[in-house]
């Protein structure tokens, strides 16, 4: 009897909630456009980070504007969505071969709507029967044959990352764009990752996640990038964006848009 009096209580609380929430419209979703007074927190939020991941001052996901209440997209969707549309990002996704990893609903619905020649959505464990399973550290795919790959915050989960952005420049096409957003600190010099935090609990303590199996270091994040063979192109959210369009749609105004670039590498030469 106690368990159904307090889930009827859980379900009347939430319905409060949710009512409180359309009650003000301070906020709104960039993909779905509906109006609301918060976006719901990841974990809780800010208030629940230790002071160890504080003092990292990871820059990443916005947890304290994580998730919209009606379509579900999450922060990270919604700053891809606003650059995409501001750099053109989706035109050239036209008539394209798209590689998509771990792929997120709302980005799947529009790039599906531009038509693509092929869109390959591909996952280590994929949760449906529509997307490949693919390690990111050894795609089956031939190379040149990609003209932009989505890797979402998906690097942070990879043990061997360097070996991923060897694999997504060797398929992209010359001009082929990676979308390489993931977490980072610009207070470390250098990735912080340990085998020993082998884990949930450690891995969570030390790295913010448990699926997550280092924090990477600024510097070395985009070092690496550069060293994979990309143009490495930081577009900032200021150069497109207020600090008020990242209060109203709920995104991390210090996350960049972090873009590799596939340039032809012209081989030494000499005349005789």
């Amino acid at each position: 009897m106690r368990f159904y009096i307090h889930k009827i209580i859980t379900k009347l609380m939430r319905l409060f909630l949710a009512f409180v929430n359309l009650s003000c419209k301070r906020k709104s979703c960039y993909i779905c456009s509906k109006k609301f007074y918060r976006f719901f927190p990841y974990r809780g939020g800010s208030k629940f980070l230790t002071k160890y991941e504080k003092l990292l001052d990871l820059i990443g996901s916005d947890i304290d504007n994580f998730s919209c209440m009606y379509c579900g997209s999450n922060d990270r969707e919604r700053h891809l969505h606003m650059y995409f549309d501001k750099l053109n990002i989706w035109d050239k996704m036209k008539n394209g071969v798209i590689l998509h990893f771990a792929p997120e609903k709302t980005l799947e619905k529009k790039i599906l709507s531009l038509n693509p020649a092929i869109y390959i959505k591909a996952d280590l464990f994929p949760q449906d029967k529509t997307t490949k399973k693919m390690d990111a550290t050894n795609i089956e795919l031939t190379d040149n044959s990609v003209d932009i790959i989505v890797a979402n915050h998906i690097l942070e989960h990879i043990l061997e990352y360097k070996k991923a952005l060897n694999e997504f420049y060797r398929v992209l096409k010359t001009d082929g764009i990676a979308i390489l957003q993931t977490p980072f600190s610009r207070l470390l010099s250098k990735n912080f990752e340990d085998s020993s935090i082998n884990t949930d609990k450690l891995r969570k303590f030390f790295y913010g996640q448990e699926d997550h199996v280092r924090i990477f270091s600024e510097k070395e994040l985009l070092n690496e990038i550069s060293k994979a063979g990309f143009e490495l192109k930081i577009v900032e959210h200021k150069e497109l964006f207020s600090k008020q369009d990242a209060y109203y749609f709920g995104v991390n105004q210090n996350e960049y848009l972090i873009m590799g670039i596939k340039k032809v590498k012209l081989d030494k030469f000499s005349i005789s």
